[in-house]
């Protein structure tokens, strides 16, 4: 059973997000107490020490990233219930907690606390949450992300990335100057991160950014060139959308 704090400003939405865990996540969930605002939350997290807290990002006098700052995270994993800044979202998600966006959806809610499940237990969660606040406080852009590596963390330029390699467990990021980085994350969350115009998977191995494209050379699926000289397969059934993609451009 995971015990759990509902922390957000907002009666009704507090009011719905238990109604939510008490119809379908009874058996899994159970909510120790609930807070009008961040320094019940702050004194709550001491006084219970759940394993879970839905909170809110936007609440008066603290935040909920200020909330994170003033409490001891070891054992616990969050999950973000607001629409917040859009970059700040993608610190959020990268750092490998979750959010959800209001009104809250049953599937997605449902996804969430599969994940919390997945990574009790894994440790590692105050290091992922050092690094997001760090992320949110000095201020992630379209133009560079924060990305976990074997060794901590390293900050990259978007527009520097040529393509992304999925190496077992591993994504590597060949960059400008024929730099690569060995990143701890999966290329399907790599791509959910890098959700812009700019970059395509186009192999279940490989996405691309689309600035980098030197060449396309015509077959099967046919293959792409790409400015650091490398020539990459493209699989057949995503030929047509890179093509719509590269004629668009």
């Amino acid at each position: 059973m995971i015990s759990a704090l509902i922390i957000d400003d907002e009666k009704p939405a507090r009011d719905k997000l238990l109604m939510l865990v008490q119809q379908y996540f009874a058996d899994r969930i159970e909510v120790l107490a609930q807070c009008e605002d961040g320094e019940q939350a702050v004194a709550a997290i001491a006084e219970h020490r759940p394993d879970l807290l839905f909170l809110d990002v936007e609440m008066p006098k603290l935040t909920g990233f200020d909330v994170l700052r003033k409490s001891d995270l070891h054992g616990i994993e969050v999950i973000f219930t607001t629409a917040y800044d859009h970059y700040a979202i993608k610190a959020i998600k990268f750092a490998a907690v979750d959010y959800l966006l209001k009104p809250i959806d049953i599937d997605q809610l449902r996804e969430a606390v599969d994940r919390v499940q997945t990574k009790r237990g894994i440790g590692g969660n105050v290091e992922r949450m050092d690094r997001m606040l760090e992320d949110v406080k000095s201020g992630i852009t379209p133009d560079r992300m924060s990305v976990p590596t074997l060794n901590g963390f390293q900050l990259v330029k978007v527009e520097e990335i040529v393509w992304c390699e999925a190496v077992n467990y591993y994504t590597v990021l060949h960059m400008v100057g024929n730099q690569q980085i060995a990143i701890t994350r999966s290329l399907k969350e790599i791509e959910e991160t890098l959700d812009g115009p700019d970059f395509i998977r186009i192999h279940r191995s490989h996405t691309i950014n689309l600035k980098h494209l030197a060449k396309y050379i015509k077959g099967s699926g046919g293959q792409v060139v790409m400015s650091d000289g490398k020539t990459l397969d493209v699989a057949r059934l995503r030929k047509d959308e890179l093509l719509a993609r590269i004629g668009s451009r």
